[in-house]
């Protein structure tokens, strides 16, 4: 390219971390500073400051400069300072694409609080590689560029700086890469003329030959920087160094727009899915996947119950318009906003120093609150329940089960519940020793009308009802958890049964599990344990037949929290010590497993360093794998927990399918994902070898010509797929540092050396899974997977309403029909009287399908992500008829 073609284009920056090696309180203490001279002395025309890609770090702002709020704004509007279009700059491939989604909007709401609003740039600068879903949600957004850096660039992908990103659905977005060095290319830039011109030729001698769009961007800043000091006497020698080259003292708005313009016409290369691979460019870090892993478990739990249950049922309310919801979005607001402070990928991907993971167990416990008293709030709402009315007519209580079915599909079969029995009062307060032994109210054996149960467990426990008009009725209860057969239960709906002491014959179950010593047999699969402790697992059609579906592995792992580094070979335990039943059916048959995992001793490293003597020592771990099947399920359940006290070894559990030489498909970010094994260089891997593991979402799943089978995992982040058909899931990854500079899988600190003593991961761990064997993969097939993730994830569950008065027989939500669509959303939309629902096609054809609202609704528009009508759409009653492209996205606005 020409020089006449050519611009300079200098993007002042900060990079902000919101948490890493200090927490977020100690960093906000320099955002402060920062954001405060910019206010004092902010840019001159023309020029603006990039508070980086996300909005948070306005909220924490002014958080501490309440008073600076119109300043703030004003310089926003002016284009003096940027920030946004994300919240918070997440982690893109361990968060689901709903929490993509939320992120954005969050984004571009905390700048609209400010009258302000993002660029029109998909700015991910330091993310540990990038979801394929993200030109999809750069087109939900109407954001037609992204800026990128890990993840892409080197042999194994076109050279030069753009290129057409393209998404499974076929949504395309124009990418700009960053150079080797990335964000912090331009930082420090020199004043002095003979430094100036010898900084641009190095500069200029890694930009240009890549340029494709004409553009010759430096980024003047880097991790937590401030503006330079001498900024304006750097730029101008810049300028004087670069001539005739222009350099234009730029924003990423302007940058963005010179970008999309140039590129109009221009042919350059399509690249298609994630991006994983920057081996020998620059650091990609997919090793962080495995990383406290506990903790990215329980994010998955919070976001899994926001998205499945608090907003269905809060939207379910409004359609119903019942009073008693009022406005849940500002809570659901604060909600996600609570679980989005855990997604910047210094913090989700557990390379963070231990306060800030304790910080993250706080928000993650918070989250979880405020996602179960909002679905809590919801369900009773749609119930009509009131407690405080309630609480004036305990003579009219009537306790009844109340199932809550969070599947787009109406279901039946075993349910989950806790059947709650009243024994006595047990007050608190003034009189509260005074308290009578025994209640007036009739004390009796309580079971769910009409349904079959199994119970399995029961204790005596204290229970609160609650009432926004009076003090808690605190009270002893005999609390049975157990299993129940239930009648149809309508979609992302509720059914319920009154609690009787002799219940009318329910129906008896299809399938029921039949017990034969350490075998289990619903008809479907059999399960077994032999005499030598292996796990057997075979489909009635005798498709599938594992004689030894389990193993555990431990490996020394001399690594930090960004790189495994595997010592030695792995230690694989085939055989258990022992097993019993512990459920007998006839709704669910369960054998616990015990199994002792030695972790390998290691004397002396491979790399030439002692290890101390606590880490040498060699361990052993007790873990319990319980094998859980129900009545008419066509997976089984493997429940496992154990406890931690070695160091320095990564834990896994391996699930033998006997797949060979399968095809690899894994759920990630709306929708499946087929994946292929990275093929590195050697003179790639010595900047950084990549990991054998990859991102799970919530399955993964190995399809042979003929037959199949999916691992289903409720939250931990990594597998492993070998070539025999055995998928690896860690269990957990024991480091002892943030970084070590000396590992030959990444030479150098990745972060800064601090000793990280949590990331051992002492004390009890725990982790769910199933196992679905199936045929292979066609789109009836993917259907049957996608179904069952919500069998294994969200199964029906029953709770006791024990103040109940009034409460229907069921109530229905909306229901989403079409072989292989896929629940995506239903939330209250952002515009006040509005419902958001959204659905993925996971096969690669066209599905016609339809919404069906059980409320009247007067009309129904197709919609982008971020909720912007598009085209109106035809309503049949309370049914929307929809066409979902292959592989695409479907929002529907509703009202």
């Amino acid at each position: 390219m020409t020089d006449a073609a050519l611009a300079v284009h200098v993007v002042t920056h900060t990079h902000w971390d919101r948490e890493w090696y200090h927490l977020a309180s100690r960093f906000r203490q320099r955002l402060v500073r920062l954001v405060d001279e910019l206010l004092d002395e902010p840019p001159r025309d023309g020029e603006s400051f990039l508070l980086d890609g996300q909005g948070i770090v306005l909220e924490d702002y002014l958080a501490v400069r309440p008073e600076r709020r119109a300043a703030l704004a004003a310089a926003l509007n002016a284009g003096a300072l940027e920030a946004g279009p994300w919240y918070v700059l997440a982690d893109e491939l361990i968060p689901g694409g709903e929490s993509l989604v939320r992120n954005l909007l969050a984004g571009r709401a905390a700048l609209d609080r400010l009258g302000a609003a993002p660029p029109a740039v998909l700015y991910s600068p330091d993310a540990f590689g990038h979801a394929a879903a993200l030109p999809r949600l750069a087109r939900g957004f109407g954001i037609p560029l992204a800026i990128v850096w890990r993840g892409y660039g080197g042999a194994r992908w076109p050279s030069g700086d753009a290129a057409h990103w393209q998404s499974e659905d076929g949504a395309t977005v124009l990418l700009f890469h960053l150079p080797p060095d990335g964000y912090e290319l331009g930082s420090s830039l020199p004043g002095d003329e003979r430094e100036a011109r010898a900084r641009w030729t190095r500069l200029r001698a890694v930009l240009e030959p890549r340029a494709r769009l004409g553009v010759l961007l430096v980024q003047n800043g880097a991790d937590h920087h401030a503006r330079q000091r001498g900024h304006d006497d750097a730029l101008r020698a810049l300028e004087r160094a670069a001539a005739p080259l222009p350099v234009r003292r730029s924003s990423l708005r302007a940058l963005g727009a010179t970008l999309v313009e140039n590129a109009a016409g221009r042919a350059l290369p399509t690249v298609r899915g994630e991006l994983r691979d920057s081996y020998g460019y620059a650091w990609t870090l997919q090793g962080t996947f495995a990383s406290r892993a506990q903790q990215k478990r329980r994010n998955a739990h919070v976001e899994r119950a926001l998205v499945r249950e608090a907003e269905p049922l809060a939207a379910l309310a409004l359609l119903m318009r019942r009073p008693a919801i009022g406005d849940p979005r500002p809570l659901l607001d604060a909600a996600w906003r609570t679980l989005m402070r855990c997604h910047p990928h210094d913090t989700l991907c557990g390379c963070s120093i231990d306060e800030v993971a304790r910080a993250m167990d706080v928000r993650l416990e918070s989250g979880a609150a405020q996602a179960s008293g909002l679905r809590e709030d919801a369900l009773l709402a749609v119930l009509g329940h009131d407690p405080a009315a309630a609480r004036e007519r305990r003579d009219r209580w009537r306790p009844m089960l109340v199932v809550h079915n969070a599947a787009p599909r109406p279901r039946h079969g075993v349910a989950d519940v806790r059947v709650v029995r009243f024994l006595r009062d047990a007050p608190v307060g003034p009189g509260s020793a005074r308290a009578r032994a025994k209640d007036a109210r009739e004390s009796r054996e309580a079971l769910p009308d009409g349904w079959v149960f199994q119970p399995l467990t029961r204790r005596t426990v204290q229970e609160r009802l609650e009432s926004p008009l009076h003090y808690p009725d605190n009270d002893l209860v005999e609390e049975t958890r157990g299993v129940a057969w239930v009648d149809d239960v309508p979609a992302l709906g509720l059914a319920t049964r009154a609690l009787v002491a002799r219940p009318a014959r329910g129906p008896t179950p299809p399938r029921p599990v039949v017990v034969r010593g350490r075998s289990l047999d619903n008809g479907l699969l059999a399960v077994s344990v032999d005499g030598r402790g292996r796990v057997g697992l075979r489909s009635a059609d005798g498709a599938f037949d594992v004689r030894s579906l389990l193993a555990l592995e431990d490996a020394r792992d001399a690594g930090d929290l960004y790189t495994p580094s595997l010592v030695g070979a792995a230690a694989r335990t085939e055989r258990c010590l022992g097993a019993r039943v512990v459920h007998r059916g006839p709704l669910r048959g369960a054998i616990e497993t015990r199994w002792r995992v030695r972790v390998p001793a290691v004397r002396r490293a491979a790399r030439g360093r002692t290890l101390p003597a606590s880490v040498r020592a060699s361990a052993t771990l007790d873990v319990r794998i319980t094998l859980q099947l129900d009545a008419g399920a066509p997976f089984v359940r493997l429940l496992v927990a154990g406890a931690n006290d070695a160091e320095d070894h990564r834990l896994r559990i391996v699930v033998r399918t006997g797949l060979r030489s399968a095809q690899l498909v894994a759920d990630a970010a709306f929708g499946p994902v087929a994946r292929e094994p990275l093929r590195v260089r050697k003179a790639d891997r010595a900047m950084e070898a990549p990991p054998d593991s990859a991102p799970l979402h919530r399955w993964v799943a190995l399809f042979a010509a003929h037959r199949g089978a999916t691992l289903y995992s409720d939250g931990l982040a990594e597998y492993e797929a070998t070539r025999d058909g055995d998928l690896a899931v860690t269990l957990l990854r024991a480091v002892g540092e943030l970084s070590r500079p000396d590992l030959p899988e990444r030479p150098g600190n990745a972060g800064w050396p601090v000793p990280t003593p949590m990331a051992q991961c002492p004390g009890p761990f725990d982790a769910a899974f199933a196992i679905l064997p199936h045929g292979g993969r066609d789109a009836a097939t993917l259907d049957v997977v996608e179904r069952a993730a919500d069998d294994v994830l969200l199964p029906l569950r029953g709770d006791t309403r024990r103040d109940a008065i009034a409460v229907p027989a069921s109530v229905a939500g909306p229901e989403l029909s079409g072989a292989g669509l896929a629940f995506g959303a239903v939330k209250p939309a952002e515009a006040d009287g509005w419902t958001v629902l959204r659905c993925v096609n996971v096969t690669d054809r066209e599905v016609v399908g339809e919404w069906r609202v059980p409320t009247p609704i007067a009309e129904a528009h197709a919609a982008r992500l971020d909720e912007r009508p598009l085209a109106p759409l035809a309503i049949d009653g309370g049914r929307i008829p929809i066409v979902v492209p292959p592989r695409g996205d479907l929002t529907v606005l509703v009202r």
